[in-house]
């Protein structure tokens, strides 16, 4: 057996408690300022205490967790002084992926494209927050990697949970503005 056979299945549990750790974050269910228990995170997901110690750490590394030395991990908050800090960046960074995209693309990245401009219409129209909302994420992803420059992914993508986050806290704001 390879060594990357017996590798995979840490991965994948690294991975899945990532992703489960970050979409509490981003779904607001970890509120901001809350702190981030290690024991109890390990047995809400019936796993040991490493997996949740380096989601911890890499989700801080991504803007959405702040380590307070001998105190503990918590959820950032959302401030108006990141928010726009995050929309600087933005605006500087993703009309360079965007232009590169255009050029770069092949046929697959642009039907990924198509396909998730009318999943978020129809999450639009159906007032489905939650879809729409991936959907969006997903569709910034996909011009990123379709940008084809690794060094401005690896750039904007560590924001990109700190955007989701922004966007799901707001959405429901927006949505009752528009009824």
């Amino acid at each position: 057996m390879a060594d990357e056979d017996l590798a995979a299945p840490d991965v994948v549990l690294r991975t899945r408690v990532l992703e489960e750790v970050k979409e509490r974050i981003i779904s607001g269910e970890l509120p901001a300022s809350a702190r981030l228990h290690e024991r109890n995170l390990s047995q809400e997901l019936g796993v040991s205490r490493v997996p949740i110690r380096e989601a911890i750490l890499t989700l801080a590394s991504q803007g959405l967790v702040e380590l307070r030395p001998r105190v503990g991990a918590f959820v950032r908050p959302l401030t108006r002084k990141n928010v726009e800090e995050l929309f600087d960046v933005r605006l500087a960074l993703e009309p360079l992926a965007a232009s590169l995209a255009a050029k770069n693309r092949d046929a697959e990245q642009l039907e990924q494209l198509e396909s998730l401009f009318h999943q978020e219409r129809t999450a639009l129209e159906a007032r489905n927050n939650k879809a729409g909302s991936l959907a969006n994420a997903e569709f910034h992803l996909v011009i990123l990697r379709a940008s084809g420059n690794d060094l401005l992914y690896s750039i904007i993508a560590p924001l990109h949970s700190q955007i989701q986050r922004l966007f799901r806290a707001t959405i429901e704001d927006i949505s009752e503005l528009l009824n």
